[in-house]
């Protein structure tokens, strides 16, 4: 039985512990080391901590396996100590695509304009900060989380199984809008293309490619994928006579 486990939360105005489902070098006048370093300390003030938060991350512990990280229950300070609009919510996009006969997987992670993106977004609702494409000869496993609690910090995980392969993958973004990627541990920076093609092959490595995107948001990201995947470039990648045979 094919099982497909997508949390998606779209601007959401209430943070919850996990909301389910580069970009540019441009600076953030909203965010400085001055207040990073104050974030910090709050995290050592359990007066700053969010309680009712915990708890309620307590009580919704889930089980089952989201990725390569165990979720983890910290104490957070309270979101609104970075601002009445400091988080608007997140989220999570995926689909399944073909290229010839074979299939690939798609997951995307996005925020919601807030106090820290608004002059990057210039308007749009959200912003996709990773964006990866998974070559599998199977949709039978898949599973992927988007967490808000490192606020203002933003962390993605999950996995997809084929046959002989596992696949995890974790992004995270930060206020200061650095954001990068690990795959099966290898490291990708985004600000060089956040969408990210996996392509397993049938010797078992793996072969990656790191694509610049436009700016995506929850909207765009699956008519870009579907416009990407025609692409000679894409197709010649996932095509590949060593890589894996869709069923």
């Amino acid at each position: 039985m094919h099982r497909i486990l997508l949390y998606i939360i779209v601007l959401l105005s209430m943070p919850s512990f996990a909301q389910k489902t580069l970009t540019s070098s441009s600076v953030n006048t909203q965010w400085d080391r001055q207040k990073r370093v104050e974030h910090l300390d709050r995290r050592m003030d359990s007066t700053a901590w969010d309680i009712q938060m915990l708890v309620d991350d307590q009580k919704e512990i889930m089980e089952g396996d989201f990725g390569p990280f165990e979720l983890g229950i910290f104490p957070e300070p309270k979101y609104h100590l970075l601002g009445k609009n400091s988080f608007r919510g997140l989220g999570s996009k995926g689909g399944q695509f073909k290229v010839n006969d074979k299939n690939i997987q798609m997951m995307s992670f996005f925020v919601g304009e807030n106090t820290f993106n608004r002059e990057r977004l210039d308007g749009k609702k959200d912003e996709v900060f990773f964006h990866v494409m998974i070559l599998t000869d199977t949709i039978d496993t898949n599973s992927s989380i988007v967490i808000s609690r490192n606020h203002p910090d933003y962390l993605g995980q999950g996995f997809i199984k084929t046959k002989s392969h596992k696949i995890d993958y974790l992004a995270f973004v930060t206020a200061e809008n650095n954001a990068y990627a690990i795959i099966n541990t290898r490291l990708f920076d985004l600000s060089f293309g956040k969408t990210i093609l996996i392509a397993p092959q049938k010797d078992g490595t793996l072969r990656s490619l790191q694509l610049p995107a436009p700016q995506l948001t929850s909207d765009s990201v699956t008519d870009y994928t579907e416009k990407l995947i025609k692409t000679p470039e894409v197709e010649t990648f996932f095509l590949n006579k060593q890589s894996l045979v869709s069923d």
